[in-house]
């Protein structure tokens, strides 16, 4: 899609489709204002209207498709009625939009236009080539509500893609590729690097597995003054549920397991691209989480990158299990913050639902900030508790710490099981078990993979710059 700047205004505008945005009992202008009372249409949020051009309109385009804001004209109400009526503008090879706000009209574009079709014997066909902005936009925001989108864009590719087509060194070399585009670091350890490093969670949640684990880092340098963050994101490419095997509802759509990691790959990539002073390191261990007769067994004892044990109570609960070692790793570092983000618990799904993503944390400050670039981002948080006397639930008889604690408060406990790895730094963990994937459509995309917390990360990673 090619994006341009137009100063002309909306009424000289020849495009195929020219949109307009509507607030509720506002006029449109363009001489349109007589046609709605007609049709009722009132600018309400979720309605649009497409009239097409009749001789004697004020207006030079084809076609018109006025989109109702309802009371607001917020960047989040802008990009949520953009991406709505995103899938119809494929029908026309030129559109010009007049809405505020630029970058939310591009996201919305784009995160509402997408679609992943690629396996279908007819992929559906796009016509739409141009996108012309009317409303005076800066080209800088322009470029980066391109490079945000791409991210999500990439991302959602990854979750979305078959679990049999993303094992895990297919996953580094999807990472592989996209830091050789962008000029990133790459390295990927393989099983024997593994052994060797110690990274015992890892191995074990891999070892049922025909497809060996790996971990993934990508690190983008920033400018090697401005302070560095690292990144972790649970990488389980599927999850069986291990020996605690899932039933088929629950296993169905378990390719999204690797969503963490994704969204950590498409976060560093969209660091590199803006040219972030901030240096950012993604680590991503990448496993299958299968059933076979080398599979971990409840009781089995793991050794992780510190050193630290842990007891195996329940092989579903197997995405902690390699955080812990991605964690480690990356505090050896000694990177001003950690934040990790995994599709982890069933609780956060149950607490929050599927519009709101969980957030625990180490540090009061980081979580407040990731909160707030959320909330700029249209993509809400809430803070979960560190409930420190939960953490007597991972007291093991045989290891440092169980891996489950019981079904009550599973994201607290899980949050509780992994800060032991953080070496005391600042940290967040994000549970994104819900919003990270979701059964139905929204206004900003089709169901599957929403691309969650990129947009987030990439606002906290700009206020850091």
């Amino acid at each position: 899609m090619e994006v341009s700047l137009s100063p002309l205004p909306a009424a000289e505008i020849a495009a195929d489709l020219l949109v307009l945005p509507v607030r509720e009992g506002h006029d449109p202008g363009l001489g349109l204002g007589g046609v709605l009372g007609q049709v009722r249409f009132t600018g309400r949020a979720g309605q649009d209207l497409l009239l097409p051009r009749r001789d004697g309109d004020a207006f030079r385009a084809a076609a018109v498709l006025l989109v109702g804001l309802g009371d607001a004209d917020d960047e989040h109400a802008v990009r949520r009625a953009v991406g709505r009526v995103a899938p119809r503008l494929a029908e026309f090879p030129t559109v010009a939009i007049a809405f505020p706000h630029v970058q939310a009209v591009i996201e919305g574009v784009r995160l509402g236009g997408y679609r992943f079709d690629g396996y279908k014997s007819e992929p559906r066909g796009r016509a739409f080539r141009e996108l012309v902005i009317l409303a005076g936009a800066d080209p800088q925001g322009v470029a980066r509500a391109g490079i945000v989108a791409d991210a999500v864009t990439f991302a959602r590719d990854l979750v979305n893609t078959p679990a049999g087509d993303l094992v895990p060194m297919d996953l580094a070399e999807r990472a592989r590729a996209m830091a050789g585009a962008c000029g990133l670091g790459v390295r990927v350890l393989d099983a024997g690097a593994l052994r060797e490093g110690g990274f015992g969670g890892i191995l074990g949640v891999g070892a049922a597995s025909a497809n060996p684990p790996c971990l993934i880092e990508v690190s983008h340098p920033g400018d090697g003054v401005s302070g560095t963050v690292g990144l972790a994101g649970k990488g389980i490419t599927f999850d069986s549920g291990g020996l605690a095997i899932k039933g088929l509802g629950a296993m169905s759509t378990m390719k999204c397991d690797m969503a963490g990691g994704a969204t950590m790959l498409a976060v560093v990539q969209a660091a590199a691209r803006l040219e972030l002073p901030v240096g950012v390191t993604a680590v991503v261990p990448a496993a299958e989480n299968m059933v076979s007769g080398s599979a971990i067994r409840p009781g089995d004892v793991l050794t992780h990158r510190n050193g630290r044990t842990t007891e195996v109570t329940d092989t579903d609960s197997e995405g902690r299990l390699v955080l812990a070692d991605a964690l480690a790793y990356l505090a050896e570092g000694s990177p001003d913050v950690l934040i990790d983000a995994a599709t982890l618990t069933y609780s956060v799904m149950h607490a929050l639902g599927e519009d709101i993503t969980g957030v625990i944390g180490s540090d009061r400050g980081l979580v407040g900030e990731l909160i707030a670039a959320g909330a700029r981002a249209g993509e809400p948080m809430w803070e979960l508790p560190l409930w420190e006397p939960y953490a007597a639930r991972l007291e093991s008889e045989v290891a440092d710490a169980k891996n489950e604690g019981g079904s009550l408060a599973d994201a607290t406990i899980a949050a509780l099981f992994l800060r032991p790895f953080t070496a005391g730094l600042p940290w967040a963990h994000l549970d994104f078990a819900t919003t990270a994937y979701l059964d139905k459509a929204t206004d900003l995309g089709p169901a599957g993979a929403t691309g969650a917390m990129i947009r987030t990360l990439i606002g906290y990673l700009e206020s850091r710059s």
